[in-house]
């Protein structure tokens, strides 16, 4: 944030150490200066974890684990979302304070540099803190080091061999080693400190050029009396480097899972004025969702469940859903089941990516197998669309098959249909909840 207003060389913060004040090491000391991106203004809640329970056990599919939280703050509805503030691991911290030679929980005051204006610093910056607070709560230690990093890393190196590679890596003519070395095996602060032993950066400029650690969000898959559900599943993001472990485990989903009942997760409800079911009672529905994508879905049923009126009848909903495998991972099976049984469900196809027997393998295939149904209730009937899942994959591939079924089966053009498609999305009847 700041590296474009001063030389990457020139640091804006220095520390003074120590002091008699007593400091909490509790979170959230000091969350108040927090920005909560995305909220719908309702305070910061501190939720007791009611229950963590598995819903996958194969390792030949995703650990998948369903949470129950109490909330006694906002209140949720279907389609909603809430953002939770994560935590690094204790034992990467303790590793890097180590490699850094600092003392965890040796308190500091910051000093700010002199032309800085105060406004222009980043509010989750505490000013009175400890490295172990600091390392813990704040700070991404597992973001790609922008090129002003590295040159400042580079200065930081007591041997010329560390201190020329790295300040390679900053230029323009080491972009292509840069990707190569850095980017595509995605190192994290750790890893790339044990490259160049030599590296000895201080704390003030890790608090310069490290981005903050950002909340991570999660979809509402059930409104219960105590509070919500949701679900997720343990990410590893696979890396093309040999000399590294094969797979770096996602920062927040390894936190979700490290929790138990005597837990509490800080969370705030985001705001959200486009993933929301019709307002109309009996308006038609067709859901799309993939993995853990199905899981805002089962809010939405039971939406129909208890906001339908008999006299003005209860809308077709069709549900597609996606996995890997019927017998391994089908996330909500059983709840969806009873939603057909009761009625409340219409249609229901299941697309299984790894099941050779399955009829389709992805839920774009659904789209453009079902086409002619799926237009007729859109074009026709007024039925509203939601997407739920990863942007590249399901969301990009979901509206291509749409553009084509549009064109296909009402005789538009593809820019007509395109057109058509894009006024879907802007009178919110084609809602999309995607991720990178």
């Amino acid at each position: 944030w700041y590296q474009r207003r001063v030389r990457a060389t020139k640091l804006i913060y220095s520390l003074e150490w120590g002091g008699e004040r007593e400091w909490s090491h509790s979170f959230p000391h000091g969350v108040d200066k927090f920005i909560l991106p995305f909220s719908d203004g309702t305070p910061l809640e501190q939720a007791p974890v009611l229950s963590v329970t598995p819903l996958t056990s194969d390792p030949l599919v995703k650990s998948v684990f369903e949470i129950e939280v109490a909330c006694s703050g906002a209140k949720y509805g279907p389609g909603d979302s809430f953002g939770v503030l994560c935590e690094n691991s204790d034992r990467e911290i303790t590793a890097l304070l180590s490699r850094l030679s600092l003392s965890p929980h040796t308190p500091y005051r910051l000093q700010v540099g002199e032309g800085v204006k105060a406004r222009l610093l980043p509010k989750h910056i505490l000013m009175e803190c400890t490295p172990w607070y600091t390392f813990k709560y704040t700070l991404d230690i597992h973001s790609l080091p922008k090129k002003a990093f590295l040159k400042y890393l580079g200065e930081c190196c007591g041997e010329t061999r560390d201190r020329d590679l790295l300040k390679h890596f900053a230029s323009k003519e080491g972009s292509s080693d840069l990707n190569e070395m850095i980017y595509s095996p995605g190192l994290t602060l750790l890893e790339l400190l044990d490259l160049f032993p030599s590296c000895s950066p201080g704390l003030a400029g890790l608090l310069q050029f490290l981005p903050r650690l950002t909340p991570r969000y999660y979809s509402v898959s059930r409104i219960t009396e105590q509070g919500i559900k949701f679900v997720f599943n343990i990410i590893t993001n696979k890396r093309n480097s040999t000399s590294l472990s094969s797979a770096l485990p996602g920062v927040c989903s390894t936190y979700l899972s490290s929790l138990s009942t005597t837990s509490h997760l800080h969370i705030y409800r985001r705001k959200n004025t486009s993933f929301l079911p019709p307002s109309t009672p009996g308006s038609n529905m067709i859901l799309i969702g993939a993995g853990t994508g199905v899981s805002p879905f089962l809010g939405f049923l039971d939406n129909v469940h208890s906001s339908s009126h008999v006299t003005e009848g209860v809308g077709h909903v069709t549900l597609i859903t996606g996995n890997r495998y019927r017998a391994l991972d089908s996330v909500y099976e059983k709840e969806f089941q009873e939603h057909v049984t009761k009625e409340r469900l219409n249609t229901w196809y299941r697309a299984f990516s790894r099941d050779e027997d399955s009829q389709w393998r992805y839920v774009q295939d659904v789209v453009r197998d079902k086409g002619e149904e799926l237009v007729n209730g859109i074009v026709d009937k007024g039925a509203a669309v939601y997407v739920c899942g990863d942007a590249k994959g399901l969301g990009a591939g979901v509206w291509e098959a749409f553009v084509e079924m549009v064109g296909k089966w009402t005789g538009r053009s593809r820019e007509e249909s395109e057109v058509f498609m894009k006024e879907m999305r802007t009178s919110k009847r084609y809602c999309e909840d995607i991720w990178s």
